[in-house]
């Protein structure tokens, strides 16, 4: 189950993240959603990454938008570590990411979330 009201916490917030479980991430809305395991051409090639445009999209739109990213307890923790300066800068490829998105990473459930790496983690948030 979980804790929307301390996901909604985090908006405006500097360097943080937030966990939830991957079957409760459709709970959130709007939200632009990917795939942790995305290629690094994915997130890097180009001007800015390619989910950025749908992330201005969808938070122009509500006070409150979600970039949710799922399966992150699934990656290694180098490809974890891709998206540290995401959470910690709120920028990637020279895109920032807009004041009213909340960064959401999803696991399978909370035996999983040792996986998630030490200097992500560090930033999170769990929410369930």
């Amino acid at each position: 189950m979980i804790n929307k009201n301390l996901i909604e916490l985090q908006r405006n917030s500097k360097a943080t993240c937030v966990v939830i479980e991957t079957t409760d991430s459709g709970k959130l809305s709007p939200a632009v959603r990917m795939k942790a395991s995305v290629s690094d051409k994915f997130l890097f090639a180009g001007d800015k990454p390619r989910f950025a445009e749908k992330v201005d999209e969808q938070s122009g739109l509500k006070k409150i938008s979600y970039l949710v990213i799922t399966g992150i307890d699934e990656l290694s923790i180098d490809e974890q570590n891709r998206y540290v300066g995401l959470v910690k800068d709120r920028e990637m490829n020279g895109y920032y990411l807009p004041e009213n998105c909340i960064i959401v990473f999803t696991v399978k459930d909370k035996s999983t979330l040792k996986n998630i790496s030490p200097d992500l983690y560090h930033f999170a948030v769990v929410a369930f």
